[in-house]
């Protein structure tokens, strides 16, 4: 390992930095913002979710979640709905405009991350996809190492 050369962060920023190339590339016909894609497929295809619930599963802070699902929520997109669970909380969904939004968005990244896929083949998408865990397991290691 070479200690004056780029680390392997660099090359996932700029891995990074190309995804969201392809998805504002793939949302381009839509109104959809790219930034929030995810969010907006998270909570479509896996919701509904409190907000604590999602921010875990993204890994972002709560504060961050609570903007970018004010966000959702001010373009009529996301609405809160009591949560059966509990009655302190709530849960975030999509609404049908959210939801038709989001069946216009998904196709079109999707043909691009499978096309992706392709180039690669299925044997080494696993490979890579072991990988990129393996990559985040070592930074939450070494982040809980020096904390």
């Amino acid at each position: 390992m070479s200690s004056s050369g780029p680390t392997i962060l660099l090359d996932v920023f700029l891995t990074n930095q190309r995804r969201k190339q392809m998805i504002e590339a793939a949302l381009a016909q839509t109104e959809l913002p790219p930034e929030d894609y995810p969010v907006y497929v998270l909570v479509g295809a896996e919701g509904p979710w409190t907000p604590t619930g999602l921010a875990r599963r993204m890994e972002m802070p709560l504060s961050t979640m609570l903007f970018r699902l004010g966000r959702l929520e001010r373009r009529g997109h996301a609405e809160r709905v009591p949560n059966p669970d509990d009655r302190r909380s709530y849960l975030i969904r999509l609404t049908e405009a959210g939801e038709r939004l989001l069946g216009d968005a998904r196709p079109a990244f999707r043909d691009y991350a499978l096309a992706v896929e392709g180039r690669l083949g299925s044997g080494r998408v696993d490979e890579l996809r072991a990988a990129l865990e393996e990559l985040r397991d070592a930074v939450t290691a070494e982040l809980e190492s020096r904390a």
